[in-house]
């Protein structure tokens, strides 16, 4: 199949830190490659792949520093427009970039799809609702059900992959911490895991980047706390580092305070042989089984309570799971499939357009 991969230019691809969907984008990629597909990335020229690479801006626009928040969007829309372009050297097109590239793929002549990596936010709903006989696939069951499944075409549920060769089981490693991973923000429970840590009087490391958006939560709520004397703050990581930091901790804090769409800082703890203590929200009894790869409690208090439980869940357990749920190869396998039929719809329908995955 000719493939479009259509990633936002905030970050490039794969990330050199923090970036979700830009990895997510990179492992899929790569793995097309590899199953002889032609595949044509859209991304920043600085994102490094095995594919064509297509760019409209030199770097990650959050690398620069030198363009306006309030211009990011632009970028995006010059991607899109090379799309509509370039679109008789593809077989499907699949987007990352959310809402704002459907009025364009509605447009084209052949079959797309979108992976909405985010929840909806209330303002983007209506641009949704107008394209809802798109074809949506959702990154996890609850994302599905927190995000409309009633009203939009959600085709499949596929979750993410991650590369398990990157984050490698060490059985004889000595574990002697607490781990945080993730932006440093009010959704992600950061405040709670070192409430936690304070708790169980362990040592706790935090690796995450502050966005802008969470700059004032953070001076406010969580700068003062990283002078405790359990903590240590890493700051934002790359690849290496955070499989050195989860395959070294005890367990994952993960007491998120919102509906995670799939959490991959819960599969790459699995990947690495380590257990996570998390509050029920959102994907999390998808990604973990409480009992056996991790701590799921409807409380801070309960998970605390419950957390000398940690000791009876095996490493390999942790690692079965990721390997049978989250290797990139079993994503691939499902999107090359939906891919697949999307086309042969397409072709049979004539009059289909685009579809979408969430």
């Amino acid at each position: 199949m000719r493939i479009a991969q259509l990633a936002p230019v905030v970050e490039s691809v794969p990330p050199t830190g923090y970036g979700g969907i830009e990895l997510v984008v990179s492992l899929l990629t790569e793995e097309l490659v590899r199953r002889g597909h032609q595949v044509t990335l859209f991304a920043s020229a600085d994102s490094q792949t095995s594919a064509r690479l297509v760019s409209v801006i030199d770097g990650a626009l959050r690398k620069t520093g030198e363009i306006k928040h309030h211009s990011w969007p632009a970028y995006d829309m010059q991607n899109l427009f090379l799309v509509q372009d370039m679109q008789h050297e593809f077989d499907i097109v699949h987007n990352h970039t959310g809402w704002q590239a459907l009025p364009y793929l509605q447009q084209l002549q052949i079959p797309s799809v979108t992976t909405n990596h985010n929840l909806i936010e209330p303002s983007a709903l209506p641009i949704y609702r107008r394209h809802q006989d798109h074809a949506f696939v959702a990154i996890s069951a609850a994302y599905k059900r927190k995000n409309h499944g009633d009203e939009l075409n959600y085709v499949d549920v596929i979750h993410n992959g991650i590369d398990l060769a990157q984050y490698p089981l060490l059985p004889t490693v000595e574990r002697k911490y607490l781990a945080f991973l993730g932006r440093l923000c009010q959704d992600k429970g950061i405040v709670q895991s070192i409430e936690m840590a304070q708790r169980l009087q362990m040592p706790l490391r935090i690796a995450g980047k502050v966005d802008p958006s969470d700059r004032d939560f953070f001076e406010a709520e969580v700068k003062p706390l990283l002078d405790l004397p359990f903590v240590s703050y890493i700051g934002e990581v790359e690849h290496a580092q955070k499989a050195e930091l989860l395959k070294g901790a005890i367990a994952t804090l993960y007491p998120i305070n919102f509906e995670e769409p799939f959490g991959l800082v819960m599969a790459e703890s699995l990947a690495c042989g380590t257990p996570v203590v998390a509050l029920d929200r959102g994907s999390v009894r998808e990604v973990l089984t409480d009992g056996e790869t991790a701590i799921i409690d409807s409380s801070i208090d309960r998970l605390v309570e419950r957390f000398p439980e940690v000791k009876n869940l095996d490493k390999r357990t942790c690692r079965l799971r990721a390997e049978s749920l989250f290797a990139s190869p079993v994503m691939t396998e499902r999107y090359e499939a939906l891919y697949m039929r999307l086309i042969r719809e397409a072709v049979m329908t004539r009059g289909s357009k685009t579809l979408v995955t969430t």
